[in-house]
């Protein structure tokens, strides 16, 4: 009975895993990324910048770009700019690609005849966007890969191994097994016989919080939690979301894009809903003749140096070069502190790790010390 309820989970687990690839496949045809969309506006800045007609640098990336969807939406852009359309109301057409930060710089490079500058721009901004997404996806996948071995590994030692080496004793009649011997032989036995609702408890958990996620509710809940959880909301979470409203916002500016609209472009662009609420509401402010700084500022959601900051930009009127300082700044806070907390976590697995097999070896050995005891 044993082997058969290894074998339905080894079963179970291998149907899962063969799964992921195939959804990775076809997430990956329908999905265009942020790394081809920088791409996409770094070859367009080249190619404008060298003189070549905007028809035909569209013609030329229609052919080029490898990603079947992103090909067909340039080509549909294409068709809409011979056409007639400008070019950023051919983008707006495909809102699911480009957002309106895209779509704003893309005007605003149109109306003035600075396209191929304002692509260079957004390149850079989604270049640098994509590079700290990328840091600190990578913090956050080496804690949960290691309570996925944590797991594993507390698995075979308590269903597998610990039952082998405390079968012996059990048919010992002299010797009493300690308690916490008795507890993790629970554990094991308890775990053995309903593995089956264990997995299917752990998989509608995880469905039911993805799915809650989705939810206004769920994802209120999850923002507050990315900006207020001690130490990794208040600290980290902060300084990456500084990081990458300074350089929106700059690279707004610097296209020349007027504050109130700017405001507003990064308030609807801005996936945390405490964020973009901060600079709807600053957008409102300043349209009514106040001052940029205070609704940031009275907030709490943003450190003290990027306020500072900003006042100085604002009364000094270096406003853009302000923003490019900060978004500077914290993106190096942001790797100095990744860096940090991807060492502290290590030490902390580490030492969980360690606990987890020493408890499950004292529960092993104590009754054969005993069982040494009694002998003697």
């Amino acid at each position: 009975m044993d082997f058969m309820n290894g074998w339905y989970v080894f079963l179970i687990v291998s149907v899962l895993a063969s799964c992921i690839p195939v959804g990775l496949y076809f997430w990956g045809r329908s999905h265009v990324s942020k790394t081809q969309i920088a791409m996409f506006c770094r070859q367009m800045s080249i190619m404008l910048d060298a003189g070549i007609p905007l028809l035909r640098v569209f013609e030329i990336l229609s052919q080029r770009i490898s990603h079947p969807k992103f090909r067909k939406i340039i080509a549909e852009i294409l068709e809409s700019v011979e056409n007639g359309n400008t070019v950023a109301a051919a983008m707006a057409n495909h809102s699911g690609i480009f957002d309106e930060l895209m779509v704003g710089i893309v005007k605003v490079g149109e109306t003035g005849g600075v396209l191929d500058e304002s692509m260079r721009r957004l390149s850079i901004y989604l270049e640098k966007s994509i590079r700290l997404r990328r840091k600190v996806i990578s913090a956050s996948v080496y804690p949960l890969l290691t309570v996925f071995v944590l797991l594993v590994v507390l698995v075979v030692l308590v269903v597998f191994v610990f039952p082998n080496i405390l079968e012996p004793l059990k048919a010992n009649p002299r010797i009493i097994l300690p308690p916490l011997t008795l507890a993790v032989d629970a554990i094991g036995e308890f775990a053995l016989r309903h593995w089956h609702r264990l997995l299917f408890g752990g998989i509608l958990l995880i469905a039911s919080l993805l799915l809650f996620r989705k939810t206004r509710p769920g994802k209120v809940i999850e923002d507050f939690l990315k900006l207020k959880t001690p130490l990794l909301g208040t600290y980290l979470g902060a300084r990456i979301i500084t990081a990458r409203v300074a350089a929106m916002f700059s690279t707004l500016v610097h296209c020349g894009i007027p504050i109130i609209p700017a405001l507003r472009i990064v308030s609807q662009t801005q996936p945390n809903y405490f964020i973009s609420a901060s600079f709807r509401d600053t957008a409102k402010v300043v349209e009514e003749g106040g001052n940029l700084v205070k609704p940031l500022e009275d907030c709490g959601l943003y450190p003290q140096m990027m306020i500072d900051m900003l006042a100085i930009g604002e009364e000094s009127g270096t406003l853009d070069t302000v923003l490019d300082k900060i978004a500077q700044a914290f993106t190096e806070e942001v790797d100095s502190a990744i860096e940090i907390f991807t060492q502290l976590q290590e030490a902390f697995m580490i030492l969980t790790i360690g606990g987890v097999v020493l408890v499950v070896a004292l529960a092993a050995y104590l009754p054969y010390f005993q069982l040494w005891q009694i002998s003697n």
